[in-house]
């Protein structure tokens, strides 16, 4: 296990006692539990009004056309409030609150994406390929002209679309 993350997991926990403490001694017991079970109200809340809502943008972006990247790390930074909110504790919910701020997320956001952007890896399949004698694959590929066929009017086979073009006997993977 890294160590930060054992440090996240040991020192946690701590926090949140101490955080408690303090807490009980200033508010008092009682609203200190309020609080807590007002954060796991306000989580669940949020996952079920948030998560649809994220899901319905994320679509809107696809339907246009784009990536829906920002929509995905605003809708999994909203999700992790939640669960911060919802896991009993004063430093957790805070945490979760302050991802409720619009700006304070999109900034997370970026910083997520730009550390996923560096430790991202590519993989690239090289099934039925051949090396060349450089080491380099050999990638096969076929060449033809396609002739467009006229209609009797002077334009392309359907209409003013142009397409139409003919393909050779066998043009698809076998």
């Amino acid at each position: 296990m890294p160590v930060p993350v054992f440090l996240i997991l040991a020192g946690l926990p701590l926090a949140e006692i101490a955080v408690f403490i303090q807490a009980g001694a200033l508010l008092g017991v009682w609203t200190v539990i309020g609080l807590v079970i007002l954060s796991v109200f306000g989580g669940i809340w949020l996952m079920r009004a948030q998560g649809p809502e994220t899901l319905r943008r994320a679509q809107a972006t696809v339907e246009r056309g784009e990536p829906p990247v920002a929509e995905m790390l605003d809708g999994a930074i909203l999700f992790i409030a939640a669960v911060l909110m919802v896991t009993p504790g004063l430093l957790t919910s805070s945490i979760g609150l302050l991802l409720l701020i619009a700006p304070l997320r999109r900034r997370v956001a970026r910083i997520a994406a730009r550390r996923l952007a560096m430790r991202a890896e590519v993989h690239i399949r090289t099934a039925h390929m051949r090396r060349g004698p450089g080491g380099g694959p050999i990638i096969e590929a076929e060449e033809w002209e396609v002739e467009e066929e006229r209609s009797p009017d002077g334009r392309g086979r359907g209409g003013d679309r142009g397409g139409g073009g003919r393909l050779p006997p066998h043009s698809g993977p076998d």
